[in-house]
């Protein structure tokens, strides 16, 4: 592994490079404790008992019998008051070491340039008390920079590491190169200090290779990580720790659950952060076998009711639908934090059981415990608000939002706006919209989205206009919404200059926004364009071309592309088999229909679905194959496939069957005026009028209206 040398230059010229210098405060004697402390008064005993610990009253009996402390005792009773709570204290001790005459010896005095740093003091004094040693060896020198560090002025941690280094020709040891790490912004920087640490020796060190394994893992350079990773003869818990969870956060799971098993084999006890990584790794995986094995390990190693691990592994078990495993684990926790309590709102959100029982736990978290509810909580439990039933529940949330110091949060009111959009209510989902301060891309995205979901695509292009207005420009998330409204409307004028803008904004090359852009120009009738747009060809692209294909009833395209996609060796999924199906069908290729029904279902083993049912009905029913088509309908028994086959009676005068259809129509949606103005027609055309009345009046005794038709010609 190759690093810079920055020995090859001086050391002031290569710090200077990176980080610029600033001004030291001048050495002045230090004095503030002096003005504070009462020498002859000093007594421990005035402070709370969990002060006055053993080392204090020794320290009291020390003075009692006129023994003079030297730089030793004051050394470790200084450094036993770098707390703010006993600020005072160490004030005192401070004098009394000014008096002695100590202040300025290299035991004493490093240890109250360690105090002023810790206690939450004045910086200057750190530096003046630091100034003013007779002697500054290399704990005086990493008490400073760690310091530094510790407050984030890195500027000023390398001019003290530079003037060390550099002009007292001091050697940095292993507490220094910690320090300098915690200062590393950028990978770059990262490998300087890297190259410093493998020169000076310290790579060897266990802390410091630790926190290269961990730093090269934020910066997302694996492959560093996992060199010096290698390197290391000696690895604890941390350094295991940090490769686990460096590959997790990287997106590399599998790797993550490999080390988590040489870890077991070569049996060093994992901690919570280790089994916390790993299960996060697992749930990336979606592997639930290994998850129990995680689980086996938390038991056995005693963190089975540490909130930090179980709400990861609530996570894991909820995403399996194992809500009773969730509830047990839940109540086991002790001491359950507000994560671990958003984490099971959230679990029981997302397995469609309505709002109830995240209302439940939402009451319960307000009733028996102090925690202060977050806004990830409220957006928790919106989640669970996902049908019209659940509005009301939705609205108590929405006052509870109003009420609380969330209303402001962009997360919230994103939340807000998505649960009314579901829920039908668009102007509630405006107000929402409008009630949020900092509307961000998500916030216009969700408003656009609702608006085009229900029918209101020209409004919808208009607040594509507002959104850019308000200085938001489009990603990859918004773009595919406003051009699929373009699609709806057949506006391809619009189309063509968000697919420019897509282009130039290097957009056109997105999975998501080159599909829309196929889609939008199928849909606009010119195929031709579809075909020239330039995506890397992937499932959702190849998807998109046989859609369009099928929009335009041309099955043998459609089939060509189906085929292409198998020999780039890409799996079709369900979606695509609902296309080239859907292509067939409409084309009236029954046997074509057939072979990749049963291609999808024998090869790819695909669950049929009922789009995927529907195809096969509507491919039987255009060749008037009726009976057959109403034996699959009677497996499948979707309110799709019936009126497929219902329209298809319809077209070949089917009395018989349709009525069978209109009847378990009716029975599915009562209120779905389609089934009754069918089978009404069905009638008419055999001259069964009496039927048809019959229909028509029973449509209207239950109330049920035919929707008008529009047309954008008149």
């Amino acid at each position: 592994m190759h690093f810079t040398d920055p020995l090859n230059q001086h050391p002031f010229e290569y710090l200077r490079q990176i980080w610029p210098l600033s001004p030291c405060p001048p050495p002045v004697r230090p004095n503030a404790p002096q003005e504070h402390c009462h020498l002859d008064n000093l007594n421990f005993c005035t402070y709370p008992k969990w002060v006055t610990s053993k080392a204090f009253e020794m320290f009291n009996h020390m003075r009692a019998t006129n023994e003079r402390p030297n730089e030793y005792t004051f050394s470790v009773l200084i450094r036993a008051c770098a707390t703010p709570s006993l600020w005072d204290v160490g004030l005192q001790i401070h004098g009394l070491l000014v008096r002695s005459g100590l202040e300025r010896d290299k035991f004493a005095g490093s240890s109250i340039v360690y105090m002023y740093f810790n206690s939450g003091g004045d910086l200057g004094d750190a530096c003046r008390a630091f100034h003013d040693l007779l002697e500054r060896d290399l704990v005086a020198w990493n008490i400073m920079i760690s310091g530094f560090a510790r407050v984030g002025d890195f500027s000023m941690v390398f001019r003290l590491f530079s003037e060390m280094w550099g002009v007292q020709g001091l050697k940095p040891d292993d507490s220094t190169f910690v320090s300098l790490l915690k200062c590393c912004s950028s990978l770059k920087e990262l490998k300087q200090i890297h190259g410093l640490v493998a020169k000076f020796g310290a790579a060897v060190d266990v802390v410091v290779s630790s926190a290269l394994v961990d730093l090269y893992a934020k910066c997302r350079d694996v492959g560093s990580c996992w060199k010096v990773f290698d390197s290391m003869e000696e690895k604890d818990t941390f350094v295991w720790s940090s490769i686990i969870s460096g590959y997790t956060m990287n997106n590399r799971g599998e790797e993550a659950v490999h080390f988590f098993k040489d870890m077991c084999r070569q049996r060093v006890r994992p901690d919570q952060h280790v089994l916390s990584s790993t299960l996060k790794a697992c749930v990336e995986l979606e592997d639930l076998n290994t998850g129990v094995q995680v689980h086996g390990q938390m038991i056995k190693n005693g963190h089975q009711n540490d909130c930090f691990v179980a709400s990861v592994l609530l996570t894991l078990y909820a995403s399996f639908g194992e809500l009773m495993g969730v509830e047990k684990l839940f109540r086991r926790i002790v001491d359950k934090d507000i994560v671990a309590w958003n984490t099971m709102i959230l679990a029981h959100a997302r397995q469609g059981q309505g709002s109830g029982p995240s209302m439940k736990l939402l009451q319960e978290l307000r009733t028996l415990t102090s925690l202060r509810i977050q806004g990830a909580t409220l957006v928790a439990v919106l989640k669970s608000c996902e049908n019209r039933s659940d509005l009301p529940a939705g609205r108590q949330i929405h006052s509870l939002v109003v009420k609380s110091s969330e209303s402001r949060h962009t997360l919230v009111g994103n939340a807000l706006v998505h649960m009314y959009s579901v829920c039908g209510e668009i102007g509630d989902a405006f107000k929402a919209f409008v009630d949020i301060v900092k509307k961000d891309d998500g916030s216009w995205s969700s408003i656009i989205g609702t608006y085009k979901q229900n029918g209101m695509e020209s409004e919808a292009l208009e607040l594509c206009k507002e959104m850019l207005a308000d200085g938001i420009t489009f990603t990859s998330y918004s773009l595919p919404i406003c051009i699929s409204a373009c699609s709806q409307l057949s506006a391809i004028q619009v189309g063509k200059q968000l697919h420019v803008f897509a282009i130039k904004s290097g957009y056109n090359r997105d999975v998501y926004v080159g599909s829309s852009i196929i889609d939008m120009y199928a849909k606009c009738g010119t195929m031709g364009e579809s075909e020239r747009v330039l995506v890397e060809p992937n499932e959702v692209i190849h998807n998109a071309m046989i859609c369009g294909y099928a929009h335009h009833g041309k099955a043998q395209e459609a089939i060509k592309v189906f085929e292409k996609l198998e020999k780039n060796g890409l799996t079709p999924n369900h979606v695509t088999f609902v296309a080239v199906l859907s292509a067939c069908s409409h084309s009236g290729y029954v046997e074509d229909t057939l072979y990749f029904f049963a291609l999808m279902v024998n090869k790819y083993k695909i669950k049929p679905e009922s789009e995927h049912y529907s195809c096969l009905v509507d491919a039987y029913g255009r060749a008037g194959r009726l009976e057959e088509a109403y034996q699959i309908v009677e497996k499948d028994g979707s309110e799709s496939a019936w009126r497929t086959l219902l329209s298809a009676c319809r077209n070949h005068d089917n009395t018989k069957i349709g009525e069978k259809c209109a009847m378990n129509m009716i029975e599915l949606n009562p209120a779905d005026h389609a089934s009754y103005i069918l089978l009404s027609n069905i009638y008419i055309r055999e001259g069964k009028w009496e039927e048809a009345l019959e229909c028509r009046e029973k449509m209207a005794k239950i109330r049920v209206k035919k929707d008008p038709g529009s047309s954008w010609l008149i």
